[in-house]
C-alpha cells in the first residue's frame, strides 16, 4: 500500500467539515454525509428514532415531494443510493459514475436539508420497520447479538437495539423527527466525505453552495458508557424450536483511541479471525461443533466489546464454551509465536487493503474517523502501528482483556436448563 493517501481537508464557514479524497484510477465517486448521532444518543422513549429518521429522509422533500422522484432520478443514472444507522453515526450516501456526481450530491443534500416527513408516509414506514424488527428477532444469528449488548451494557442506550422496539416505533410522531433533526443535524455535528474520480476545485465550490443552508450548531454528545461492565455475566433466551444454539462469549473491549487497540485487533484474529484461527481449528475442525465461529474486537468512542460468536450443536454447546474459555486462558498465559503473529499481521493488512478498494469504503473509513475522533490515521499509518505490535503486547492485551472475572455469555437456544453454561463463569 502506498504511503501517500490523497486528502484535502476543509472546514466550511459554518463549521461543516469536508474531506475530499481524489482517486484518478476509477470511474466512480461516492458522496457521503455522516452525522454524529445514532442509537446511543436516544432516550428510552426515543429508542429506534435515529434509524426511523434515516428511513424517513427518503420520503420526499420540498424540491422532490414525491418519493418516487428521488428514487427514479438516481435509478436513471445507475446510482447506488443508501444509508445506515449505527450506535454513534448515521450516514447517507450516493455512489455514481463520475459524470453524475452533481446530481447525486444534490439529492443527498436535498433530503437532509429539505425533507418534509409526510404523515401518511410515517404511518406506512412504521409498518415497514416493525417488520424489520421482527425479521432480525426471528434471525437467531442477529438476535443473539441483541442479547450480547444487553449483557454488556444493560439499560444503557448501547444495550438497546438500533431499530428500537415495536412499542417505541409505533409511538413516534412527526414532531419527534423534526425536533431530533434540530438537535443533531447541523454543521459541527456532521462530515461530508467525497471519494473517487472528481475535480477537487469544482466539488469544493459545489459543497459551498449545497450546504449553505445547513443549520449552524455544535457537536452533540451521547450518554457516557457504563463504568462497570459487563452489566450482566449471563443472559439467555430459550427458543425450543431452534436446531442450533447461538452463543456469544466475550469481555468489555477497548475504545477507538486506546493504545492497545491494534494488539486487541490482532488478538481477535488469532482467536477467531479466519479459517486457520485457533477457535476455528479447535471448535469446528477438531470437534465438529460449529459451522461458524468468529471473534471480533469492536470499538466505540469510550468503550468496546471483544467477543466470539458461534452457532453450535445444542447437545455440545456447553463443551464448546469450555473450549472457548480454555483458548482465552492460553492467550493470557502463553506468548504467541512469531510465525502466528506475522500471519495475523499479514491478514490484517490484506483485509484493510481489500476493504478500501471501493470508493464508498474509503468515504466511510475517513468520514467516521474525522467525525468521531477528530483525526484521520491513514492506512499506511495504521499498518505501521500494527507492525509494531509485539508478542508481548498481544499477551498483555489478553491478560488485561480476557480476565475470567470480566467474561460474559449470551445464549439463545432450546436448552431448558443453562446451569452447565453459568457454572463456567468464575
Amino acid at each position: 500500500m502506498k504511503n501517500d493517501w490523497p486528502l484535502i481537508k476543509r472546514t466550511l464557514p459554518g463549521g461543516l467539515r469536508t474531506l475530499l479524497m481524489p482517486r484518478r484510477e476509477g470511474e466512480t465517486v461516492t458522496f457521503m454525509v455522516l452525522v454524529g448521532v445514532g442509537s446511543r444518543y436516544e432516550t428510552l422513549r426515543q429508542s429506534g428514532l435515529s434509524h426511523f429518521l434515516e428511513h424517513m429522509f427518503f420520503k420526499g422533500t420540498e424540491k422532490r415531494p414525491d418519493k418516487r422522484e428521488i428514487a427514479e432520478s438516481l435509478d436513471a443514472v445507475g446510482a447506488e443510493f443508501n444509508a445506515f444507522t449505527g450506535e454513534e453515526v448515521t450516514a447517507y450516501y450516493v455512489k455514481v459514475a463520475k459524470e453524475h456526481l452533481e446530481l447525486g450530491a444534490d439529492v443527498v443534500s436535498d433530503i437532509l436539508l429539505r425533507s418534509i416527513f409526510p404523515a401518511d408516509e410515517m404511518e406506512k414506514e412504521k409498518g415497514v420497520i416493525v417488520e424489520e424488527i421482527r425479521m432480525y428477532t426471528d434471525n437467531p444469528m442477529a438476535h443473539v447479538q441483541h442479547l450480547w449488548n444487553e449483557a454488556q451494557f444493560g439499560g444503557h442506550p448501547l444495550g438497546r437495539r438500533i431499530d428500537g422496539s415495536e412499542k417505541t416505533v409505533r409511538a413516534f410522531k412527526r414532531q419527534d423527527l423534526v425536533r431530533y433533526v434540530a438537535n443533531h443535524y447541523h454543521t459541527r455535528n456532521a462530515v461530508v466525505a467525497v471519494a473517487g474520480n472528481f475535480d477537487e476545485k469544482k466539488v469544493g465550490r459545489m459543497l459551498d453552495k449545497l450546504f449553505a443552508d445547513l443549520v449552524r450548531g455544535e457537536e452533540t454528545r451521547p450518554k457516557a458508557a457504563p463504568v462497570k461492565m459487563p452489566r450482566q455475566r449471563f443472559v439467555a433466551e430459550q427458543r425450543r424450536e431452534l436446531d442450533q444454539t447461538h452463543m456469544m462469549v466475550g469481555v468489555p473491549g477497548v475504545d477507538s483511541r486506546n493504545k492497545k487497540r491494534y494488539a486487541a485487533d490482532l488478538l481477535s484474529l488469532i482467536l477467531g479471525g479466519g479459517m486457520s484461527s485457533r477457535l476455528f481449528m479447535k471448535v469446528r475442525e477438531e470437534h465438529g461443533l460449529a459451522y461458524s465461529v468468529k471473534t471480533a474486537s469492536e470499538n466505540y468512542t469510550d468503550t468496546g466489546s471483544f467477543v466470539t460468536q458461534a452457532g453450535l450443536r445444542s447437545d455440545k454447546a456447553d463443551f464448546a464454551l469450555k473450549i472457548i474459555m480454555e483458548e482465552m486462558d492460553k492467550l493470557m498465559n502463553e506468548e504467541v509465536g512469531e510465525e502466528e503473529l506475522n500471519k495475523v499481521k499479514q491478514m490484517y493488512r490484506g483485509r484493510l487493503v481489500m476493504g478500501l478498494e471501493e470508493t464508498n469504503a474509503v468515504a466511510v473509513f475517513a468520514g467516521i474517523q474525522q467525525l468521531l475522533e477528530k483525526r484521520l490515521i491513514t492506512p499506511a499509518q495504521i499498518l505501521e502501528k500494527v507492525e509494531a505490535v509485539s508478542a508481548e503486547d498481544v499477551r498483555g492485551a489478553a491478560q488485561e482483556l480476557l480476565d475470567p472475572s470480566r467474561r460474559a455469555v449470551a445464549l439463545l437456544g432450546p436448552q431448558k436448563s443453562t446451569r452447565a453454561f453459568e457454572k463456567q463463569l468464575v
